[in-house]
């Protein structure tokens, strides 16, 4: 009998490890699907635009040096060679106000979002003259050319309207394009630097930008701050720096970022990109991700994660069935009960397309649920047992949904919520005794 009992026991382990295939399938089936969202966002950011990388605005000061070609010993000719000075400005306060919605792609959602920046710089005349004569003390030194104001803008068909910038009061002439090696789109204006300055010169900018999914701010002033605010309820912040405040609700969010040249080295990173090396200071970038809190793909591998936990529990239960009432129960049905479980997964991440995410939890929970209760009938031959079944499964299935849409808990939850259920079969199987088990006739 032991004998029996221990083929019976290791048949009904196969069972459970054979249907991981089609667990497996089914998660495929979910990463497949969520490849097309991505497909989609791809979709959505040629007609609209990408996720946004903004930096904020410096000073281009280009100068021109004499070098002289040697040969040997004898200077043969003299080159005039163009460089750049990028100077950051003392003061930067960014504000942003942001509109976000979603856009649909087929049955797909993205968000996308449609931004008011406001940015008000200062540049002291100390700064500026300091800089100015580095460069000036530099062998072969020549002249100063035209300098002009820079702003980087990572996809600028986002920029929408006619952006507004004022130099000391002055508007200006408004450019496509950075005017700069690397990070080359975006906005930039010509700008007359007098030769006495006696106080800060001032500068403001304001326009609209849309993008999707995320909106970056790169650093690029001594001292910079950034204020953003959002309809949107679900923020992630990313990025080389966290908002030292925030305050998230239903309604939206607000953060604000205070940078300065401690934590950024932005004269050093200003200096790299001067020559090139731009990548330095783009590492600087932080802001926010418009993140979808726990979007239905998400949720539904949650969920397939605890399905070999599901057929596990069905199959000990049935097990048990066999043990205490000596009501056999065919491994083919064992296969067919560990279908069914296996089937709600790919039912919900289905009807989760087309359908809210508890619409289709409840759908595809009534359809199983309701489906082993008619089976199991039969099968235990006592539809009060069926019932007992499927209603205790059904309050595990609850007991799931609350865990899947919980980001910060869910696998404290799922831990508790698997402590709980094997020291439920632990002391509910305490007092039977293996070695004397007996099938009865």
């Amino acid at each position: 009998m032991q004998r029996e009992l221990a083929l019976k026991t290791g048949l009904i382990c196969l069972i459970a490890l054979l249907l991981l295939i089609p667990l497996n399938i089914i998660s495929g089936k979910i990463s497949e699907r969520k490849s097309y969202l991505q497909q989609a966002e791809t979709s959505i950011a040629k007609s609209w635009t990408s996720a946004q990388q903004l930096m904020t605005p410096f000073l281009v000061q280009p100068y021109e040096i004499k070098r002289a070609i040697h040969s040997g010993d004898t200077t043969t000719d003299v080159i005039v060679v163009e460089e750049n000075l990028f100077i950051p400005l003392d003061e930067v306060n960014v504000s942003v106000d942001i509109n976000t919605s979603l856009r649909h792609k087929g049955i797909y959602s993205v968000p996308v979002y449609d931004a008011t920046v406001a940015i008000n710089g200062k540049l002291t005349p100390g700064t500026l003259n300091k800089r100015r004569e580095e460069a000036e003390n530099q062998h072969g030194f020549f002249r100063f050319l035209k300098p002009h104001i820079t702003i980087y803008v990572s996809d600028a068909r986002g920029i929408t309207g006619k952006p507004t910038l004022s130099w000391k009061g002055d508007n200006l002439q408004v450019s496509p394009g950075s005017g700069i090696q690397g990070p080359a789109s975006g906005l930039q204006a010509a700008i007359e630097i007098p030769n006495e300055i006696y106080k800060p010169l001032e500068l403001n900018l304001a326009f609209q930008l849309r993008g999707m999914s995320s909106l970056q701010i790169i650093p690029a002033s001594t001292n910079t701050e950034i204020t953003m605010q959002s309809n949107w309820p679900h923020p992630e912040f990313i990025g080389a720096f966290l908002p030292l405040e925030h305050g998230i609700s239903k309604n939206g969010f607000s953060a604000q970022w205070r940078i300065n040249e401690f934590s950024s080295d932005i004269s050093k990173k200003l200096e790299q990109c001067s020559k090139g090396r731009c990548s330095f200071i783009t590492e600087l970038k932080t802001g926010t991700h418009f993140y979808q809190s726990v979007d239905i793909y998400l949720q539904t591998e949650r969920a397939v994660k605890y399905g070999i936990l599901f057929i596990a529990i069905s199959f000990a239960a049935f097990f048990l069935f066999e043990i205490i009432r000596g009501a056999p129960i065919h491994p083919i049905q064992y296969t067919f009960v560990g279908l069914a479980l296996a089937i709600f997964y790919l039912l919900l991440v289905s009807l989760s397309e087309h359908l809210s995410f508890l619409m289709a939890y409840a759908i595809s929970t009534v359809s199983c649920l309701f489906l082993l209760t008619a089976y199991l009938g039969k099968v235990l031959t006592s539809y009060k047992a069926s019932a007992l079944f499927s209603f205790s499964l059904g309050a595990l299935y609850g007991v799931l949904y609350i865990i899947i849409q919980m980001e910060d808990f869910a696998l404290l939850m799922g831990a508790l919520m698997l402590f709980a259920i094997l020291a439920l079969l632990m002391m509910s199987t305490r007092n039977i005794n293996w070695y004397t088990i007996s099938r009865k006739p």
